[in-house]
């Protein structure tokens, strides 16, 4: 399975500080077999978002990770990006995440990340807004990378 991580902050992408969601979502999809072939900072914001989750569809990529731009700030529009290519969102998935994130920090409520496929057939992509928090990114792809099996398996 090819994966892509889009790291979604403004402050990263203009090197005021440093990335540590990127490199965390990479060491768990490595750690899960799964290489992420592509990792690229964008700004916040909508159209560097939208840009790059559809250049990973177009690629054909069936995993698309994106950390930050899930909270409430004005510029935080991952989710709403993320909705509009979704055709199915996982909103049992959304919870279980939540509740993992509870368990370390109650900042975990504030995340509005969605996690959904783009499609129920075998061009599938399950899209998954973390956090930009290295724990809620783990806490995020804790949940999901386990059941990717049971996911994917509908479609083949």
């Amino acid at each position: 399975m090819r994966a892509a991580v889009i790291v979604v902050s403004d402050r990263v992408h203009s090197g005021e500080r440093e990335d540590k969601s990127g490199p965390r979502a990479r060491k768990l999809l490595a750690d899960a077999g799964i290489e992420a072939g592509r990792e690229v900072v964008v700004p916040e914001g909508r159209e560097a978002v939208a840009r790059e989750i559809d250049r990973a569809l177009a690629d054909g990529v069936r995993l698309i990770v994106t950390t930050g731009g899930t909270g409430v700030g004005t510029r935080n529009l991952t989710p709403e990006v993320t909705a509009e290519r979704l055709d199915c969102r996982l909103t049992g998935l959304e919870t279980q995440v939540l509740v993992e994130g509870l368990k370390s920090s109650r900042q975990a409520g504030l995340s509005r990340g969605l996690i959904g496929l783009t499609s129920r057939d075998e061009r599938a992509a399950l899209i998954v807004n973390a956090p930009s928090a290295p724990g809620g990114v783990s806490d995020s792809l804790g949940v999901v990378l386990p059941l990717l099996g049971s996911i994917f398996e509908r479609f083949q």
